[in-house]
């Protein structure tokens, strides 16, 4: 008896078994958790997006009416920004969000509040995970009068384009494009820039992909600001590449027409893919016949006023423009590099008088 009472504790046969039995519920649940979480993270990005997005077009309207003639000082604008937030929860289907406003000085505060249901906490009584996103805007009106935002594109609006997805347009939304040339190609993929998006859900490409036989995919993009008085104005935007070079991190490889030679020289040396990622800027005045010539022969030109070629990260380019003639002037976007459809990206760009805020 000793001697089989001494076998049966040594019989481990069928314990892994057991152990890894009792324990499959526990490592189902860690598992299934961290998705879980994932989901919960992800619905929380899409909430920041939609309310800073919100956040910012509810200051610019705000400094608008502000600076009308008669506007009252004492006007509350909080429907106005709450309007705004629900359009563009309910735009981005954030079902069961819901927002709340408050304006205190020069500070505008958007809070939405939400959830993001469990699938697999849920059977340990975990149903959801609640969320809370705040976003503040300041400066209701700026400092100085002649700082305002006259013009933003953020690639936000009238288009179908959902997210994760894309679509090349031709003459959309106020800007011209040329033809026999792909197009403004509004993207939502956000793993295209660096898993991130600078505004909003999407972004723009002029790389883009043709439609149509003999077209050119290295496209541009134009549009007028009519009647400028003389004064000084700054156009703002955000660039990042598509295709990134690890050789390249943390460089922004980008020159304006003011920089020194030795900048031009160190851009004009990064020649990786021929320089896939490519974008010019140009400034012009309109004249009697046209504009300013469009030329692409690197800072040889006067109205070019800035070139990027390479950034790992959203980087934002400012450009100063002094205007001595009152006159009809266009800010110009074009893909210069080599012709695949894989570009530098384009995000956020605006147009003040003074500087952009």
């Amino acid at each position: 008896m000793p001697g089989l009472f001494q076998s049966f504790l040594k019989d481990a046969r069928g314990v892994t078994a057991l152990t890894f039995g009792l324990t499959l519920p526990a490592i189902a649940l860690a598992v299934g958790g961290g998705i879980d979480l994932s989901r919960a993270a992800a619905r929380h990005q899409r909430i920041a997006s939609a309310i800073e997005l919100a956040c910012q077009q509810a200051v610019q309207e705000i400094r608008y009416q502000a600076t009308q003639s008669g506007a009252d000082p004492k006007k509350d604008y909080s429907p106005l920004v709450k309007d705004l937030a629900v359009k563009k929860i309910a735009e981005d289907q954030l079902t069961e969000v819901t927002a709340a406003v408050a304006i205190a000085g020069e500070i505008v505060t958007i809070t939405a509040t939400g959830s993001s249901p469990n699938v697999f906490a849920g059977i340990i009584g975990y149903d959801q995970v609640s969320l809370q996103v705040d976003r503040n805007c300041t400066k209701l009106v700026a400092a100085q009068s002649e700082n305002k935002v006259l013009f933003t594109e953020s690639f936000e609006s009238y288009h179908n384009v959902a997210t994760n997805s894309w679509t090349v347009l031709n003459n959309w939304n106020g800007w011209t494009t040329q033809s026999g040339k792909g197009g403004i190609e509004i993207n939502g993929i956000r793993e295209l820039a660096a898993n991130t998006i600078r505004f909003g859900n999407f972004f723009a490409e002029l790389d883009s992909h043709c439609y149509t036989s003999g077209c050119k995919t290295n496209s541009n993009m134009w549009r007028e600001f009519k009647d400028l008085t003389p004064g000084n104005y700054e156009l703002s935007y955000w660039y990042i590449s598509r295709v990134r070079n690890p050789a390249y991190a943390g460089q922004t490889l980008c020159a304006y027409k003011t920089d020194a030679k030795s900048v031009w020289d160190k851009l004009k040396a990064a020649t990786w893919e021929s320089q896939t990622n490519r974008i010019e800027v140009f400034i012009q005045r309109k004249k009697s016949g046209g504009y300013d010539a469009v030329t692409v022969d690197k800072n040889d030109s006067a109205d070019l006023v800035d070139v990027c070629v390479h950034t790992d990260q959203w980087t934002e380019r400012k450009i100063s423009l002094s205007v001595a003639t009152k006159g009809t002037y266009r800010i110009y976007f074009q893909a210069a590099g080599r012709e695949d459809t894989y570009g530098g990206l384009l995000d956020y760009i605006r147009f003040c008088s003074g500087k952009c805020p």
